[in-house]
């Protein structure tokens, strides 16, 4: 006879008890993973959305030259006119300013009577240009008590003596061409230069 005996265990007498352990963790190890791919989804559609917002602000400020062109324009033909002519506020939304306030913002410039480039470039952006003569006060540059911001003196294009005369370029003074564009998703974008 043999003293070593195996004993099945026995199915039907004594069920075992179940914990639930292991249906815990898949539950815990399935909101982990539910939370990585809502990480994942808002990550990607936040860059897409910074991407696309970057490329707005992009085309606005592309829009934007096109006021500074067309406020070049506008000094160029009121020259043509006569230098007097830049002594003076042009019409209503002309866009042309013979004084300055040199502590405003662009935010707070006189948009109301910007002159408009376009209404819309082709890229859904409104541009529209100021151009201010750099002087504290309407009239002539060299009047008394004129204050106005004049070129530098040191290598200015444009010096030429003649006839003994001197005709430099530093004798007038300098502009600035502001340019606005209002685009989709209520971008606004600013571009300056300065001229003389």
């Amino acid at each position: 006879m043999n003293k070593y005996f195996y004993c099945l265990p026995s199915h039907g007498k004594h069920p075992a008890r179940q914990h639930g352990v292991i249906l815990l963790i898949a539950l815990v190890v399935l909101l982990v993973m539910t939370l990585t791919v809502l990480v994942l989804v808002r990550t990607t559609t936040l860059g897409a959305n910074i991407a696309g917002n970057l490329a707005i602000k992009q085309s606005a400020t592309s829009g934007a030259d096109l006021g500074l062109e067309k406020g070049l324009l506008l000094l160029d033909s009121r020259y043509a006119i006569g230098p007097d002519a830049l002594d003076t506020d042009g019409d209503s939304g002309s866009g042309y300013h013979a004084s300055v306030d040199a502590r405003a913002s662009v935010e707070d410039l006189p948009w109301g009577g910007a002159a408009l480039a376009t209404d819309d470039d082709g890229l859904g952006n409104k541009v529209r240009y100021l151009v201010h003569r750099l002087c504290s006060q309407p009239g002539r540059w060299d009047a008394a008590g004129q204050q106005c911001i004049l070129p530098p003196t040191q290598g200015c294009p444009g010096s030429s003596e003649m006839s003994g005369s001197i005709s430099m370029c530093n004798m007038r003074p300098m502009y600035r061409i502001t340019a606005r564009a209002d685009g989709p998703r209520s971008t606004v974008s600013y571009v300056q230069m300065h001229t003389y």
